[in-house]
């Protein structure tokens, strides 16, 4: 149990740094003479600092292990906080944001390559998506925590608040245990770091797990980057109650990872994805329609970003293992490459959503149907591929034979 807590907390880094801090992105902005562009910055700059830093921990993690690379992440991820909150005008909070980025990207990578360790494929994408499912609490009530915050308090508090749980979250992997296995099998080399790409993508199903998953959090990563503006400007939405519309939106999230870790192992994998495909094809539908009659009604849009999210949590479990378990033994690579891949399109889309930001739904709901339709391109490379469910019997870790093609053990 403590150890899938601390794996939560781990997966939980990147959503609750970005989310806690969302309601005080205007002030944000007011304080240090910023623009909207600047502020929605502040979000892309981490994850672009959190996608670069993947690229080393899982490969490092390899030759030395996942704890070392944890603390060392964890570390970095607490100075740069502490920077934030000190931050005199808006470049330095940037600057801090991306080492932020740098530091707080051990989370993920290590945490899912923790899992891959210690279990079977379709037995990790359950636990991942357990786990993604307790972990979708944090940022469902983060933004509510940030909103009220700003009644006491000043944008600065949230980072002060972020410092104090990467402080916790360094002291709860104490408590874990080491699990991997290749720790000194081979030198580490600055050109194996950068070959895990090849590794990586000449895999026909990591590319369409990679693809399915990860563009269903790029999805979701559009509305993050505008919900401010989108809730409070758009749709007239007090700051103080902004947060309980961000929690209806993520409980889409914590509902389709809920269905995703139930129904996996009867349902096969295939199956769970082509829900989560078909659930965001209707939202992005929805929001088309939408944002071209300009029908700005809470209700409605927060709906279609409910099942935006609904469709990440179906799929982006199921994503991040089945990419990862096409290479058992480059584990920390494979989930490195994943999380590079995964977070660079949310930053991207993200950034492009803000840049061209006009007061309506429009630009959001383009950049929501781009990551779809990328997420349904990921699920047909993977339905079409010979085996794409791990058909030949797997050994779990307790030495049960678990029938993969028949979906029970």
């Amino acid at each position: 149990m403590l150890q899938r807590i601390t794996l939560a907390g781990l997966v939980a880094t990147m959503a609750i740094s970005t989310d806690l801090y969302l309601p005080a992105i205007p002030q944000l902005i007011a304080s240090l003479g910023a623009n909207i562009s600047q502020g929605q910055l502040t979000l892309s700059i981490f994850l672009l600092g959190f996608a670069i830093g993947q690229l080393f921990y899982g490969s490092i993690s390899d030759r030395y292990g996942r704890k070392p690379l944890l603390y060392l992440g964890l570390a970095i991820y607490a100075i740069a906080t502490l920077g934030c909150a000190a931050a005199q005008d808006i470049n330095t909070l940037i600057a801090a944001r991306f080492v932020q980025g740098l530091g707080g990207a051990c989370g993920p990578v290590l945490a899912r390559a923790i899992v891959a360790d210690s279990y079977s494929r379709r037995d990790a994408a359950r636990v991942m998506a357990a786990i993604a499912g307790a972990m979708a609490l944090v940022p469902a009530i983060a933004p509510i925590f940030g909103s009220w915050l700003l009644y006491v308090f000043t944008w600065r508090a949230h980072f002060i608040l972020l410092l104090m749980l990467g402080l916790i979250t360094i002291i709860a992997v104490s408590r874990l245990q080491e699990s991997c296995k290749t720790i000194g099998d081979s030198p580490l080399k600055l050109s194996h770091i950068f070959s895990q790409f090849s590794l990586c993508l000449a895999k026909r199903n990591f590319v369409g797990y990679t693809l399915c998953g990860g563009a269903t959090y790029a999805a979701m990563f559009c509305y993050i980057s505008t919900t401010s503006f989108i809730v409070i400007e758009l749709l007239g939405v007090e700051p103080e109650y902004f947060g309980y519309t961000f929690m209806s939106v993520v409980f889409g999230y914590i509902t389709g990872a809920v269905i995703s870790s139930r129904r996996v192992n009867r349902w096969g994998i295939i199956r769970v994805l082509a829900l989560g495909q078909w659930v965001g094809l209707a939202a992005a539908g929805l929001l088309l329609v939408l944002a071209s009659f300009e029908v700005y009604r809470l209700m409605p849009v927060l709906f279609a970003f409910f099942l935006v999210f609904m469709s990440a949590g179906l799929c982006l479990s199921i994503g991040q293992m089945g990419a990862i378990s096409e290479l058992p033994k480059d584990a920390g690579k494979a989930s490195s490459v994943f999380g590079f891949l995964q977070i660079s399109l949310g930053a991207l889309l993200g950034y492009l959503v803000g840049l061209f930001y006009n007061n309506t739904l429009v630009p959001t709901a383009i950049g929501v149907t781009v990551a779809v339709l990328l997420s349904a391109t990921g699920y047909l490379i993977i339905r079409n591929t010979h085996d794409p469910d791990g058909a030949m019997t797997k050994q779990d870790v307790n030495g049960q034979a678990i029938a993969e093609a028949g979906g029970e053990e």
